[in-house]
């Protein structure tokens, strides 16, 4: 999903109703990103001289449908790790359950509490273990990856720490019960991990194809278009020169509008005047051809 949000902030217009709603979910999908990132890289760490094993965007469609940020599988139970990179003050509030943030310049947000999120998580695996005969404590924890945000916490359903506490937690898990056959809980749970797919994202946001910035950017300076020339692009404001900067275009065309296109179709996303040279574009750029006609559609390589 980041990429695709990355894909549309670059090519949507700046003027389009839902250029800010776009890059400010970019944003959010970023941080988000990068701090789950850096949570699974310490509990890589810790699985070294620990008896843990990690998990990272599990997404499973029933009984419920939930996606978890990261997944440890310790030999008595399954604790699912919420991650929330924001900084500044952060209250959370118990009742009503809300996360509201006030930044060093006094700007207010609220959002939805971590726990709520976490709650129905917690719900949905022990669902998802009931109706596949698996008996396994299902825990939970709020986790704060850095140290840019000073926590105020009202006690709720589940312990808040930040990630370096997260050693200290584990190893104050209680052993009790029966042990779990952690191998056949990965195996289960990587089984039924189900891949999320919005795309393509105008059909999603209900943008208009036309509302889609066309051409190939530079992948150097990331702000000029790039020109055809020979075998080769040519940056027009930077002149960096790349011979594959077009497969970066196809894929924005991918996420964004469609995962077939004709030649016609990449003729004007690419901005290549040339049918031929299009046509070698895509034999190489591309899994399959459906057609023989001037209306075959490429399947795009992911």
């Amino acid at each position: 999903m980041t990429l695709g949000l990355r894909a549309l902030a670059r090519r949507l217009q700046p003027s389009h109703p839902l250029y800010e709603q776009i890059t400010r979910e970019l944003q959010q999908a970023e941080a988000g990103e990068y701090g789950e990132r850096y949570i699974v890289r310490q509990l890589e760490k810790l699985s070294y001289s620990m008896d843990i094993h990690i998990l990272h965007n599990i997404r499973l469609s029933r009984p419920l449908p939930i996606q978890l940020d990261v997944v440890v599988v310790t030999p008595y139970e399954v604790i699912i790790i919420e991650s929330k990179n924001i900084r500044g003050d952060v209250q959370l509030k118990s009742k009503p359950r809300q996360m509201i943030r006030i930044l060093d310049t006094g700007n207010r947000s609220i959002f939805n509490h971590p726990e709520v999120q976490l709650e129905e998580y917690v719900y949905g695996l022990q669902g998802f273990f009931r109706q596949h005969n698996v008996e396994a404590h299902v825990g939970g924890v709020i986790v704060f990856p850095f140290n840019n945000a000073r926590i105020d916490y009202e006690n709720g359903m589940f312990p808040v720490i930040m990630s370096r506490e997260l050693t200290n937690f584990l190893r104050q898990r209680n052993a009790q019960g029966e042990r779990l056959d952690v191998q056949e809980i990965i195996a289960l749970l990587l089984h039924h991990h189900t891949s999320y797919e919005p795309f393509p994202l105008c059909r999603y946001y209900d943008i208009e194809e036309r509302a889609i910035r066309q051409g190939v950017f530079c992948p150097k300076c990331q702000l000029g278009m790039m020109h055809r020339l020979p075998l080769k692009w040519r940056c027009l404001s930077c002149y960096h020169t790349d011979s594959t900067a077009h497969y970066v275009t196809l894929q924005d065309y991918s996420m964004l509008i469609s995962n077939h296109i004709t030649n016609k179709q990449a003729q004007y996303f690419l901005q290549i005047n040339n049918r031929h040279i299009v046509k070698r574009i895509l034999a190489t750029n591309c899994y399959s051809k459906v057609g023989v006609t001037k209306q075959s559609k490429y399947q795009i390589l992911p």
